[in-house]
Order: C-alpha cells, then sequence, then structure tokens
C-alpha cells in the first residue's frame, strides 16, 4: 500500500505544527495573544487539499492541543473537525482558480475556529466577560493565526497537492 504525498506531507506538517506550538507559540506571545500553528496548519490543509483532509488530523490535533492547554477538553477538537469540513466543502464549491478564493475561505475560517472557541471556553466557565475576552484573547489570536495561515498556504499549495505524475515517453501537452 502507497501513501499519497498528500497523507505523507499532512502528517509531517502536523508534526512541526504540534513541535511549534510547544516550542515556539510561547516563546512569541504577544500579551495574551499566543499564536495558534495547529489551527492554522488544519485550516491550511483543508483548503489546500480539501478532498484529502478528513477529519481524523483536526480532531487528533485539536485534542492534543486541548491537553496541552488550559481549554475545556474537547472543544478545540470539536471546533477544528466542524470548521475544517466547512472550508474543505466550502473551498470545493467556490474555487475558481484565483489566490482570492483560499485565501479568503481560509481566513474567514481562521476567524470562525478563534470565535467559536473563545465562546466555548467563556460558556465553559473562564472567569473573563466574553466582550473582554475577544477583544484581549481572540480578536489578537485571530490575526496571528491569520498571519501563520496566509505564510503557511503558498508552502502547502506546493507540497501538500499530489500530481499526477508523468510516465517517461509520454508526449507533453503545452
Amino acid at each position: 500500500m502507497e501513501l499519497s504525498r498528500e497523507t505523507v506531507a499532512g502528517v509531517i506538517g502536523a508534526a512541526i505544527a504540534v513541535l511549534l506550538q510547544i516550542t515556539v507559540a510561547p516563546a512569541i506571545t504577544l500579551f495574551e495573544a499566543v499564536p495558534n500553528f495547529i489551527v492554522a496548519f488544519c485550516i491550511v490543509r483543508a483548503v489546500a487539499t480539501p478532498a484529502a483532509s478528513g477529519s481524523v488530523m483536526p480532531l487528533v490535533l485539536g485534542l492534543l492541543f486541548d491537553l496541552m492547554g488550559g481549554g475545556p477538553v474537547g472543544a478545540l477538537a470539536f471546533v477544528l473537525v466542524l470548521v475544517t469540513f466547512l472550508a474543505s466543502r466550502l473551498f470545493m464549491a467556490l474555487n475558481n482558480d484565483t489566490l482570492f478564493m483560499p485565501v479568503a475561505i481560509m481566513l474567514a475560517c481562521i476567524m470562525l475556529v478563534e470565535v467559536m472557541y473563545g465562546l466555548i471556553v467563556v460558556v465553559c466557565g473562564a472567569d473573563v466577560p466574553l466582550g473582554e475576552a475577544f477583544l484581549y484573547r481572540t480578536l489578537p489570536c485571530m490575526l496571528y493565526d491569520c498571519v501563520i495561515g496566509l505564510l503557511l498556504y503558498p508552502i502547502a499549495a506546493r507540497v501538500m497537492v499530489d500530481r499526477p505524475r508523468v510516465q517517461p515517453g509520454t508526449p507533453v501537452l503545452r
């Protein structure tokens, strides 16, 4: 059984995202805003490879983040599965071979993840009022994650997409 390029690149990317979340994210925290490499990776992967993205990797990565962080266990996993599914379906429906659509879908979905996760954390008993949580945590994290997603998307679009291989001796149409 041969693994596809999308699967191998996804597993390697997930491992890198977890390592960056553990090592780099705490070091580049601004005030209360901590970048979330896991969210950015999952959304970028859902847009870069919509047919092969699936829901297992967002579930596992979300659970890992929940177990490492201080939020409710299962919250980010639930939100990531839901939003990555939405992102992949939106991209398959709205793709028009321009750069605008994947970037717009990716940014909107990253924002949706942060807002939904923030709401779940507040509802589950955080000692912060909703407005303050949104203004001082959700909004800055959302912007941080969007920048990370914008940096990751060109790499993911190049590395993760499995292109058809041309057999030697096959004429190439130009």
